[in-house]
């Protein structure tokens, strides 16, 4: 089989959603004692989660230095367990010349709507993603409509992305969720646009589907790790 790399400590938490799923789903597709084949490279994430608010213009070169140490390992595939860092990979994935596959966040959420034929989303996220362009933009494009929640729902929803990137999981922030799920009844689906945010959505009840963009990276990669 081949096998994966895994950008990740971004933020841990989250990593390991990425670590159970990728397991999980090759040990259903073969059976037996399978398990995913990869190269978990946690990289001290503080390095970049530091410069969000005031020095993003120096995280595209530290997020390149890392892939090029992951590169180094030989991976046949990569997944960056990050929604943000996936607008700092754009930024240098020219200059790059990658020649194994980048499971690309953004690029499997677009495509996973534009197969369902959903026309609305709600994107959430952090409070950057949500209000960023880098994310919204690329479906827009592609004739997606996509909405964020109101200013304030917004601060709150970071809020609790704080504290779930921190391992902290509480029965208030899934009954925030469902709040909130109950309010916005009139969307196709959710973008779950922040890889802590599942964490606190495992037990929401949401009439608009759920878009996991874990899953997506991970049931593709799964998909080329058996081919």
């Amino acid at each position: 089989m081949k096998r994966i790399a895994l950008l990740g400590g971004t933020s841990w938490p989250s990593t390991i959603e990425y670590y159970t799923e990728l397991n999980q789903l090759i040990n259903k597709k073969l059976g037996g004692h399978h398990s995913c084949p990869m190269i978990l490279y946690n990289i001290d994430y503080h390095e970049i989660k530091s410069r969000y608010a005031d020095g993003w213009a120096e995280i595209p070169q530290l997020l390149k230095t890392e892939i090029e140490n992951i590169l180094k390992l030989n991976p046949d595939g990569l997944i960056i367990c990050n929604n943000t860092l996936h607008k700092a990979f754009d930024l240098i994935k020219s200059e790059m010349h990658i020649q194994i596959p980048v499971f690309h966040i953004i690029d499997l959420t677009k495509a996973y709507i534009l197969g369902q034929d959903w026309n609305r989303v709600l994107l959430l996220g952090t409070k950057f993603t949500m209000e960023d362009n880098y994310f919204k933009q690329p479906l827009i494009q592609a004739g997606i409509q996509v909405e964020i929640p109101h200013w304030k729902e917004r601060d709150e929803i970071q809020a609790i992305q704080i504290q779930l990137s921190k391992g902290i999981i509480t029965t208030e922030f899934e009954e925030y969720f469902q709040n909130l799920s109950d309010k916005y009844t009139d969307f196709d689906a959710f973008i779950l646009g922040c890889t802590e945010l599942p964490l606190a959505f495992q037990r929401v009840k949401s009439k608009p589907a759920l878009i996991n963009t874990i899953s997506l990276q991970c049931q593709k990669a799964v998909e080329f790790i058996v081919s």
